[in-house]
């Protein structure tokens, strides 16, 4: 099973770990995930991926709390887990395991692909057709997708991570290049035509 990502968001910022290492939350600069706050220790949680998912295990001495108890150790679920550092009213970490895109559930079509696909083979309905029609469709019943007997959980969808890649620093400099070399041309073109 490849790693599962973990999604962190601290008081100043929202991340993603990729599931590849552990990762170490704390008021050291350098730690992974750095938390600016006199009750988080330097090195006061660990984050560690595993087979069966994430675990945070407390390393500090003013502990970590789930629930409003302490803890030595949570496993990060499918729902969002929430952690305080340093006491109750610590500051918070919120954690989410993500659903690997493989096996998310397929997005709804929208009411354009539906009428796409329902159109007649004389052509697509013009807009007057359109908005005259009024047929949207139902909502699903909340039970439905349900087995008997379990009732349903909603729970909030999972942030995808992002496909894309930060670029290079050095790209950054490629349109200043490209105005200074159209500068400098216009220039030149400008002395030998003079």
């Amino acid at each position: 099973m490849p790693p599962v990502a973990l999604s962190v968001t601290t008081p100043a910022e929202q991340l993603t770990l990729p599931g590849d290492r552990p990762a170490v939350v704390g008021r050291a600069r350098d730690a992974d995930i750095v938390i600016s706050n006199p009750k988080v220790s330097r090195r006061h949680v660990s984050l560690e991926p595993t087979p069966d998912g994430w675990v945070a295990r407390d390393l500090s001495t003013n502990g970590m709390w789930h629930d409003g108890a302490q803890v030595g150790s949570v496993r990060v679920g499918g729902d969002v887990t929430r952690l305080r550092l340093g006491g109750a009213d610590g500051p918070e970490v919120v954690l989410a395991a993500l659903v690997p895109a493989a096996a998310a559930p397929p997005a709804e079509p929208t009411l354009d692909e539906l009428e796409t696909r329902l159109a007649p083979s004389g052509g697509a309905p013009n807009p007057a057709q359109r908005a005259g029609r009024g047929a949207t469709p139902a909502p699903v019943p909340a039970g439905a997708h349900q087995s008997a007997g379990v009732p349903a959980q909603r729970t909030a969808p999972a942030p995808v991570p992002s496909a894309r890649r930060k670029p290079p620093r050095w790209l950054s400099t490629v349109p200043t290049l490209i105005w200074l070399f159209a500068a400098a041309f216009t220039i030149g073109a400008l002395v030998a035509l003079s």
